[in-house]
């Protein structure tokens, strides 16, 4: 995870890095919680645009509420539940559960965090999408989580 910090998609050292996936992410057919990370850029290229989701105006609007996502062979769409800021830490960061249970408990968690109610039910079944980066003042993190509510296999 940490190399595409400090290098682009050619493998070329750079500050700003580029937009990537966790190491355990299954872009094919997509886990537990797939985790995409990227730099906030004070230009708002690359995550830097994100900062504008933690704005009432932003958050409130349904039409800004899905994230579509293509890959080699999927085309996802996915519906924002959870919007917060946090303490630089990996408990949103898990990938694996031992239980549904478990797993149950940390959705909870995520969205007991959401700065927003997005009443949207979220459930062990559910496939997780979730979107970090550091604020802008790069105290903390700024972390989007969205479910799975349409795939398409090409």
């Amino acid at each position: 995870n940490e190399y595409y910090l400090k290098h682009d998609f050619n493998r070329r050292s750079t500050i700003a890095g580029w937009i990537f996936a966790d190491f355990r992410d299954d872009l094919e057919y997509f886990g537990n919680n797939t985790i995409i990370y990227g730099h906030n850029m004070t230009n708002r290229s690359m995550f830097g645009s994100l900062a504008w989701c933690l704005k009432e105006s932003w958050y409130t609007n349904t039409e800004n509420q899905f994230i579509k996502i293509s890959t080699p062979t999927t085309n996802t769409v996915w519906k924002i539940f959870a919007i917060y800021t946090n303490q630089p830490d990996t408990s949103y960061l898990k990938t694996y559960f031992e239980t549904d249970e478990d797993h149950q408990k940390f959705l909870d968690m995520i969205v007991g965090r959401s700065i927003y109610d997005f009443k949207e039910d979220i459930t062990y079944e559910d496939k997780i999408l979730t979107l970090s980066t550091c604020t802008d003042d790069g105290t903390k993190r700024l972390v989007i989580h969205a479910k799975m509510v349409k795939v398409e296999y090409r």
